[in-house]
């Protein structure tokens, strides 16, 4: 056997000042706080932005810095290279003229 409902209950009444105001539950709702609060948490936000970009900057700024040493100094192992090439292609030239000279001597030519 199902129970009904009682139907001669009487809701409660409900405050006047409530029924009133609809925006009641509202009441705690600060939205000056709320917009200062998100204020400071986007200051909070670029600031931190700022200083983590800042921080990858100056980290680039010191690779770069790397780099360009680095450069700088292939290009100068590069030169010496070129020199020592230069300064060997003269030793070798010098050689074979002083060998062709000598095998023309041995060979009795011109003497």
């Amino acid at each position: 056997m199902s129970k009904e409902p009682d139907l001669k209950a009487v809701p409660p009444k409900a405050d006047n000042a409530a029924a009133q105001n609809p925006f009641a539950a509202f009441s705690a709702f600060d939205p000056m706080a709320t917009w200062a609060a998100t204020q400071a948490t986007w200051q909070k936000m670029m600031n931190d932005s700022y200083t983590r970009a800042q921080a990858w900057a100056d980290e680039y700024a010191t690779i770069e810095a790397q780099a360009y040493s680095r450069a700088l100094q292939a290009v100068d192992t590069w030169a010496q290279l070129c020199k020592d090439t230069i300064n060997y292609s003269q030793q070798l030239t010098t050689q074979a003229r002083k060998l062709g000279f000598e095998a023309i001597r041995k060979a009795g030519v011109g003497a």
